[in-house]
């Protein structure tokens, strides 16, 4: 027992015996071995701390890089259906049309926004030379706000509008003619309100990215003096006969197409 408790004194003795001894000895040795062990593993874990953090901004910004908010604008294809007495004259009516957003509060969720639309219905062709084409159709502008809410890619809006529709029938010869004319039959100018909703879905989370947009809209054009299919007759004299109706002339609107955010 005391030749146990004596070796592990000698052992002790021995070393501190070196590093009186002025022997470089094991200690500082290993002290400097441990400090540059400990250097390389603060560079190592300092520069994996960069390249992790690095990264990380770019990708969170991309993430919070707003699809929606900005000025837009969109074509759509559309179709009208008549309501009331409008539908008893005229089933549908078909065309495109386009609009502009622009943000004013909320981030863009409260936005002006503008619709023009285009519809045709009730097409004839009257034989003879020059061949005549007849055409009627409906060109409405509206102006009003927009209320949206966006999440992710989906932004879902409502809106009100205020403005005129144009209800014209054209007669034009057709390409056999060299005298090219289109003459205006019969038109009348009312004032238009809708309103209306729709949604937009984008096919990219980048603000270039386009998006499909879907929508419906109740458009009122109060009373309105308009011709349909059998309300042009060609006289012997070449002249035509015009037997307009005259009735309110609401639609309901369903429209499908693309927008785009403006840079």
């Amino acid at each position: 027992m005391d030749e146990g408790e004596r070796e592990g004194h000698v052992r002790l003795s021995l070393g501190s015996d070196r590093h009186h001894d002025g022997d470089p000895g094991l200690e500082p040795r290993v002290a400097v071995c441990a400090s540059g062990n400990g250097l390389r593993t603060l560079l190592f874990g300092a520069l994996l701390g960069v390249a992790a953090a690095g990264p990380a901004p770019s990708r969170l910004g991309a993430q919070q890089e707003p699809r929606w908010g900005g000025p837009e604008v969109g074509l759509n294809l559309a179709l009208g259906l008549g309501r009331g007495r409008f539908h008893d004259f005229v089933k549908a009516a078909g065309g495109f049309g386009g609009y502009g957003t622009l943000p004013i509060a909320l981030h863009g969720g409260l936005a002006l926004r503008a619709d023009l639309s285009v519809l045709f219905h009730d097409f004839a062709t009257w034989s003879g030379f020059p061949t005549i084409n007849t055409k009627s159709y409906i060109t409405s502008l509206r102006a009003g706000p927009q209320l949206a809410l966006s999440a992710g890619r989906v932004q879902a809006y409502g809106f009100w509008a205020g403005g005129f529709s144009y209800f014209a029938t054209d007669a034009e010869t057709d390409a056999s003619c060299d005298c090219r004319v289109t003459t205006t039959l019969r038109d009348d100018l009312t004032w238009a309100t809708d309103v209306g909703g729709g949604v937009r879905v984008a096919l990219g989370a980048s603000k270039s990215s386009p998006a499909l947009d879907l929508g419906v809209r109740a458009l009122r054009n109060g009373e309105a003096t308009y011709v349909t299919e059998g309300g042009v007759t060609q006289n012997p004299d070449g002249s035509f006969t015009i037997r307009p109706h005259r009735t309110e002339a609401h639609l309901l609107v369903i429209h499908l197409g693309v927008s785009g955010w403006v840079r």
